[in-house]
């Protein structure tokens, strides 16, 4: 889109609400009145100056977004801080439990494949498994332990 139209648009805009300032009253949301207004005026625009194109051709136009660097950059920061907590949480259990969690969660295997594997009862794979869960739920929030589920799961699908 032209930046010299977005820019005429705006200054239009806040023309036309100080114009109608009597008329207009106040606005329940404000942000989305002004959302609707600058795209209503961007698309009245745009169809005055491309009054060759037919109704459908307006109404599948190209919306762009971007984050801005802050955005990302804060994103990214609770990313990590969500990572490192996750992180300390499953070294906090032992290496019998964290072996579990890795078989069970990243490998699929079931509790007599784990039992196989780590040479232990099938009864006690279900013990070390719960009390895992059970130190996780306990020590992660609600967020966190979610995450930490989707994590394991979307590794399955990749």
């Amino acid at each position: 889109m032209d930046k010299d139209l977005i820019k005429e648009c705006i200054q239009e805009l806040f023309v036309q609400i100080w114009t109608k300032r009597n008329s207009i009253g106040i606005p329940v949301h404000v942000k989305n009145y002004l959302y609707k207004s600058f795209r209503n005026l961007i698309l009245k625009k745009v169809a005055q100056l491309q009054k060759h194109r037919n109704f459908d051709e307006i109404e599948n136009y190209e919306f762009n977004v971007s984050l801005n660097i802050e955005e990302a950059l804060i994103d990214g920061e609770r990313r990590k801080a969500i990572s490192e907590q996750l992180q300390l949480t499953i070294s906090s259990l032992t290496a019998r439990q964290r072996e579990a969690i890795f078989l069970k969660f990243y490998e699929q295997l079931s509790y007599e494949e784990i039992a196989e594997v780590m040479g232990i009862t099938v009864k006690a794979s279900y013990k070390i498994m719960a009390r895992s869960l059970d130190f996780l739920r306990d020590n992660l929030s609600k967020e966190d332990l979610l995450l930490l589920y989707l994590m394991f799961n979307l590794r399955l699908f990749n």
